[in-house]
């Protein structure tokens, strides 16, 4: 993993914190992820056929985890953070 991957990693879990503890909702809603996954499904990035499987090779993450987490983003810009 490369270390900018690390940095976006960390950040996403500061934001996360962040928004737990200010009572904020970590976990996206359920129309949220499904429009990630749909984007993330039909993205020229995507690794991996199953939901399991699935992965970002920009940013390396597993997208089934990714797409969750309100306060992360596509690193193709395809999607935005739900707190920005």
């Amino acid at each position: 993993m490369r270390f900018e991957n690390i940095f976006n990693f960390m950040n996403i879990l500061f934001s996360s914190l962040k928004r737990l503890l200010s009572n904020g909702n970590v976990i996206a809603d359920f129309n949220d992820i499904e429009y990630r996954l749909k984007i993330c499904r039909l993205c020229e990035h995507k690794r991996g056929d199953t939901l399991k499987n699935m992965k970002c090779e920009i940013c390396e993450c597993r997208i089934r985890y990714k797409v969750r987490l309100s306060s992360s983003d596509c690193p193709a810009g395809k999607w935005t953070a739900l707190d920005s």
